[in-house]
C-alpha cells in the first residue's frame, strides 16, 4: 500500500475519532435549555435537554433557521416534537423552511381542519415527509426523567383561533414554564385554576397585546420573569397597559424585540439567563 495513501488513511480515522468523542462529550455536558428565539413578530421557543429538543411554533418565515442554528450544534438536525399553538402564520410558517433541513419526529396539533390555505399545504408536507401526528388536548402530558409539559388548554374557545391555542405547562427542572399561544383574557380566567403557587417563567401571550395579560391572569400566577417575543408590527404590541400590568406584579420583563433571542440555560435547578446584544 502507498505510504502516502496509508497516512491519508490514518489522519482520516483520527479526524474522525475526534468528532466521535467531540460529540460524546458535548452529549455528556448538554445542559438543560429554554430559548425565546428572536423570530420578529412571531412565537418560536426551543427546548433542548438531553431526552431530546421540542420546539413551541416556529416564526413567520426562514428566521427560525439562523436562530435555532445559535442554539442547536450542526451535527443535531432532529426535532423530536414540534408543537404548533395554532394555524396563524406568525406562529408556523417557518416549519416550511425547518423541514429542509431538519428532520422532524413528530407534531402537536389540534386545528387539522383549519381552511387557511398555507396553514393546509404545511399539513401536507408534514404528511409527506412522514411526521407523525400528535393530537393536543386538555390533559396531554410528555414526560421525560422527573420532568413534564402538560397541555391545559385549549377548553371550550367558541372558534376563536387565538383562544383555541395549545397552552403549555413546561416543569423543568423543578421550575414551571408556561407558553401560552395568543390566548387572550377569557381563556386565562379559565386556566388559572390550574395554578396556585407563583410561576418561574411566563411568555406573555399574544405578543404582549391589551388583549391578553389580565389583571386576575397575573396576580394568579405571578412570573418571576415575563418573555414578550414581539418584532415590527402595526398593531402596537406590546401594548402600554400590558407592560405596566406585568410590571405591577414584579415580574422582569424581557423582550426579543430588544435582548434578541433569551436563553435559560440550567446548572443542576438553577438556571442562568443569557440574552443578545442587539
Amino acid at each position: 500500500m502507498n505510504k502516502k495513501y496509508s497516512i491519508s488513511i490514518i489522519f482520516a480515522l483520527f479526524l474522525i475519532n475526534i468528532f466521535c468523542y467531540y460529540i460524546i462529550f458535548n452529549f455528556l455536558f448538554l445542559k438543560d435549555e429554554v430559548a425565546f428565539l428572536n423570530v420578529g413578530q412571531g412565537d418560536s421557543e426551543l427546548i433542548r435537554t438531553k431526552a431530546g429538543n421540542i420546539l413551541i411554533d416556529a416564526g413567520p418565515n426562514n428566521q427560525i433557521l439562523f436562530e435555532i442554528s445559535k442554539i442547536l450544534p450542526f451535527y443535531d438536525r432532529i426535532i423530536d416534537l414540534v408543537i404548533i399553538s395554532h394555524p396563524n402564520t406568525d406562529h408556523f410558517n417557518g416549519l416550511f423552511s425547518l423541514l429542509e433541513h431538519y428532520k422532524i419526529r413528530a407534531v402537536m396539533i389540534n386545528n387539522l381542519d383549519y381552511p387557511g390555505s398555507r396553514y393546509q399545504n404545511l399539513l401536507k408536507q408534514l404528511k409527506i415527509n412522514n411526521v407523525l401526528f400528535l393530537k393536543g388536548e386538555n390533559g396531554t402530558k410528555i414526560k421525560w426523567d422527573n420532568n413534564f409539559i402538560s397541555i391545559i388548554s385549549p377548553l371550550n374557545s367558541n372558534n376563536n383561533v387565538n383562544n383555541s391555542s395549545l397552552v403549555a405547562l413546561l416543569n423543568l427542572n423543578q421550575k414551571q414554564f408556561l407558553f401560552t399561544g395568543d390566548i387572550e383574557s377569557s381563556v386565562e380566567k379559565k386556566i388559572i385554576k390550574y395554578f396556585n403557587q407563583p410561576i418561574d417563567v411566563l411568555k406573555v401571550p399574544h405578543h404582549g397585546s391589551q388583549t391578553a395579560s389580565s389583571e386576575e391572569f397575573l396576580n394568579t400566577l405571578k412570573p418571576k420573569i415575563a418573555v414578550i417575543e414581539v418584532g415590527e408590527n402595526n398593531y402596537g404590541q406590546p401594548h402600554p397597559d400590558t407592560l405596566k400590568r406585568l410590571n405591577a406584579v414584579g415580574a422582569q420583563i424581557f423582550r426579543t424585540d430588544l435582548d434578541g433571542t433569551i436563553q435559560f440555560i440550567f446548572d443542576n435547578n438553577i438556571y442562568q439567563i443569557k440574552k443578545e446584544s442587539l
